[in-house]
């Protein structure tokens, strides 16, 4: 009678701490998360956590220092998503030398600090300045531009129609994918066509060759965001991206200067703890000497 008791308390124990285990993930999941935008830890409709969530891991590399560029030769591809701030000279001359061993660096950006970057990179592609506008749009806001496949290239090639969120217009390399010539730049941000603005046809996405690798600059950042990837969302989004992630390629994704790495508070904590090696460490260190302390008292 008494061995069963202590069987009792022990499987009572060991249900106490799974129920405690599940808690505690729970709590972290929850902890973990943020309303940033484009931030890859924000699951709300203007965060990219799908996006990531849809990366293969064992092709993709998240890049926090310019010396992890060194090693790829002519088949990897570099995300720089939502770039927040100039690259130092040490991250230009790192782009550049990537670009010199043949690889593909992708851009998207609208009004941040894209197209400086691609000066000092030395591409003759500008963003320009003004919120696209088309009659041929998605939704009721004229912001939300269809965009059309007219070029080729092999990153798109499963994508013939893109709903985009507030573009810009490019200028410079080679058409990608443009808009119809119901369009304009709304200049006042009125959303209305009025003189000196004008209708035409104008560039999303445009590609140039530099060196022996190629840029390719999407003037939307936005249509990596969680609510442009539903499975129900119109055009091509969702086709696109999967273009990009899923092949033999080396995805390398920009964390160096990139607002997709955005945290805040405990999000914040969490992150470091993932992402630092040592603090790894001794976190899983404590929390394994925490359990064995708290389920030796309890065998006792």
């Amino acid at each position: 009678m008494r061995v069963c008791g202590v069987r009792n308390i022990r499987y009572a124990f060991a249900a106490a701490g799974l129920v405690l285990l599940i808690s505690a993930l729970i709590l972290t999941a929850h902890l973990s998360t943020n309303n940033l935008e484009f931030s890859q830890y924000n699951t709300n409709w203007n965060g990219t956590s799908q996006f990531f969530s849809g990366l293969d891991r064992h092709h993709t590399v998240m890049v926090t220092k310019s010396t992890q560029l060194e090693p790829y030769r002519g088949e990897a591809l570099l995300l720089i998503l939502a770039p927040y701030r100039m690259p130092d000279d040490e991250e230009i001359t790192a782009y550049q030398k990537f670009l010199d061993k043949g690889n593909t660096l992708l851009l998207a950006d609208d009004f941040g600090t894209g197209s400086a970057i691609l000066k000092q990179i030395g591409s003759r592609i500008t963003i320009t300045r003004g919120n696209l506008s088309s009659v041929d749009r998605q939704y009721a806001d004229p912001y939300t531009v269809v965009v059309y496949r007219r070029g080729n290239s092999t990153l798109f090639s499963h994508c013939n129609t893109l709903i985009t969120n507030r573009p810009a217009a490019v200028e410079g390399g080679d058409a990608v994918m443009t808009t119809s010539v119901l369009s304009w730049v709304d200049l006042d941000g009125d959303r209305r066509l009025r003189a000196p603005e004008a209708m035409g046809q104008y560039t999303v996405i445009a590609q140039e060759d530099i060196s022996r690798g190629r840029i390719i600059v999407i003037s939307d950042p936005s249509i990596f965001i969680n609510t442009m990837l539903e499975p129900d969302q119109p055009g091509d989004n969702l086709a696109c991206i999967q273009d990009l992630i899923r092949s033999n390629r080396t995805v390398l994704v920009d964390q160096m200067n990139s607002r997709t790495r955005d945290t805040e508070g405990m999000s914040e904590i969490l992150h470091l703890i993932r992402t630092t090696i040592p603090v790894n460490v001794l976190f899983l260190t404590l929390l394994v000497l925490a359990v064995a302390v708290v389920w030796r008292r309890k065998m006792v």
